[in-house]
């Protein structure tokens, strides 16, 4: 019944509007302005890497409606080139280098000592600058982690096993990440510059977000498949214990599911530490384990 109403509604409003023929409004719909949108990441007592691009509006033109196919025109205006960025930590102020358009690193950040690290960043083609703050936590390892796969008469199954132990005096998250090196030439590590590069194939990425209250006696143990990964494939398994706010930065990512999204804040408003524009600053400190499935 309420289908049948549903279907008579629509035809009855349909039936009054085109009777009416209103006079068409001229609407003037402004496009939202730009922001600096921010992602980062750490390897430990190595380098710390953020980028920094614009956000767009939807209403800019050709490039942002394909901006799925990640043109060069539309890459090319996003990526912010010669941007001032620094990171602040216990008094000490650290000036990134550009790596690439939109990537800069750090190497002098001291990322073992737990506390504040600050980030500003200025881009001097559109005057827009950002300010963020996040803590390091302590570093959390697994207690075991290894790939299961499962050899099937055409068909090869890759699971990942892990298990982990939680302090359950505190309020703690977690992220588990998945990396596959698509490109195997280099097979002894990740390549951080490739992993920030928007559009680029080099990497395939998956992860999961943990909170504790889905702990049993403060152990959490789960076998993932890895839909997309073989036994020819060579993977880094990652955990790191992450704040509330990121949490919720990577549950709203993981809901949408879109990448451009993720680096630009529009369409959707995700949850943000950075004053004045978009994305999250973090600096979780990340347990990796590699494996060449090739072995086995």
């Amino acid at each position: 019944m309420k289908k049948y109403f549903f279907y008579f509604t629509s035809v009855l409003a349909a039936s009054i509007l085109f009777s009416c023929q209103p006079k068409p409004l001229d609407i003037d719909v402004q496009p939202a302005q730009p922001k600096l949108a921010i992602s980062s990441q750490i390897i430990p007592n190595q380098i710390m890497i953020v980028s920094v691009t614009r956000s767009f509006s939807a209403l800019e033109g050709k490039d942002v409606q394909e901006a799925d196919s990640a043109s060069q025109s539309f890459i090319d205006g996003i990526l912010v080139k010669n941007a001032f960025v620094t990171v602040s930590h216990s008094g000490i102020t650290d000036t990134l280098f550009m790596l690439s358009p939109g990537i800069y690193a750090s190497v002098n950040t001291l990322l073992t000592n737990y506390g504040t690290y600050t980030l500003y960043a200025y881009d001097g083609e559109t005057d827009l600058e950002v300010t963020a703050s996040t803590s390091l936590l302590p570093q959390v390892s697994f207690d075991t982690v290894y790939p299961v796969v499962i050899k099937n008469p055409g068909d090869t199954v890759v699971d990942i096993y892990y298990q982990l132990s939680d302090n359950t005096n505190e309020e703690n998250y977690y992220v588990v990440n998945y990396i596959k090196k698509v490109n195997s030439t280099n097979s002894t590590g990740i390549d951080i510059n490739q992993v920030f590069s928007l559009g680029s194939n080099a990497f395939q990425s998956y992860f999961d977000l943990l909170d504790d209250r889905s702990f049993t006696n403060g152990k959490y143990s789960l076998q993932k498949k890895l839909e997309t990964v073989t036994h020819q494939d060579s993977i880094a398994v990652m955990v790191s214990n992450i704040s509330k706010g990121y949490y919720d930065f990577l549950s709203s990512f993981k809901r949408s599911g879109a990448l451009i999204n993720l680096l630009t804040g529009e369409p959707i408003n995700y949850p943000t530490n950075v004053e004045g524009g978009y994305g999250y600053f973090n600096a979780h400190f990340p347990n990796t384990r590699y494996f060449d499935l090739k072995n086995y």
